[in-house]
């Protein structure tokens, strides 16, 4: 099968499917057609930028048609301002009520990860959704186990130790987004993806915090990754608990002063 297919009663020859081509692997057949250059097709990253770009519906890349695409709905634009405030009254949340978040919300918000851009459009990541409060229990443990002994995370252990856990903060759920090991950057992939299921959370009244103590902890207690269930030759990236917040926020904080400069 060719790598791309055109409708040659549809296509326009306006040469977009060519020039939005990360790769460039895209010219124009003897006919003033589009084609996949002979040689290069094995660079495609299958990104499916040439049939988002087509207007006219006439690009198929392998079985995908453009025809077949979810279109991008004008009536769902959001404008600056809301974005704006969408972006600004994203909190972190520490106190979660201890209601589940159903699974199939939670499939939702996940889903929407995977069109975070990723290197080389890989796609790596993978997701660990732990909400068995026993294991939830157990993993805090393991943290304050990892973290003892680093003098910057004394006060959080002291506080496991008295029945405060600042680790987990009580999170019903915790995602964990790990990748494997081989690729061109999976972590930045990872945190991408993360930031991707913090905002979509946000967008669904849900409540997150980066839990950047599993991270660190997994470095200084080597029991925690198979703990998890992570398969052999990937990777924690990160991790986020999850929840209904307890609490809304009815104001947005102030930030340091944007910092800038011009070249």
């Amino acid at each position: 099968m060719n790598l791309i297919t055109v409708d040659a009663a549809s296509c326009k020859r306006d040469g977009l499917c060519i020039q939005d081509c990360p790769t460039q692997i895209l010219g124009w057949d003897a006919n003033g057609l589009p084609e996949a250059i002979q040689g290069l097709e094995a660079l495609c990253l299958n990104c499916g930028h040439c049939i988002a770009i087509c207007p006219h519906a006439a690009l198929a890349l392998g079985a995908l048609r453009t025809v077949d695409l979810e279109p991008v709905r004008s009536e769902c634009a959001v404008s600056p301002e809301a974005a704006t405030q969408f972006l600004k009254s994203r909190r972190s949340v520490r106190l979660f009520t201890k209601e589940l978040v159903p699974r199939d919300l939670l499939t939702r918000v996940l889903d929407v990860t995977r069109w975070a851009p990723t290197a080389t459009n890989r796609q790596p990541l993978r997701w660990l959704v732990i909400e068995t409060p026993d294991k939830l229990r157990e993993l805090s443990r393991m943290i304050a186990d990892g973290l003892r002994p680093i003098p910057y995370f004394e006060r959080m252990v002291q506080g496991y130790d008295n029945g405060v856990d600042r680790f987990l903060r009580g999170a019903p759920q915790l995602i964990v987004a790990y990748a494997p090991i081989e690729g061109f950057d999976p972590s930045t992939d990872c945190t991408i993806s993360l930031a991707y299921l913090d905002l979509a959370a946000h967008a669904h009244g849900l409540g997150t915090c980066w839990a950047g103590v599993l991270l660190a902890a997994t470095m200084f207690n080597s029991a925690i990754v198979p703990f998890l269930g992570i398969p052999d030759e990937h990777k924690v990236c990160g991790a986020m608990m999850i929840g209904y917040p307890q609490y809304s926020h009815a104001r947005i904080p102030e930030r340091n002063p944007l910092q800038i400069k011009w070249a």
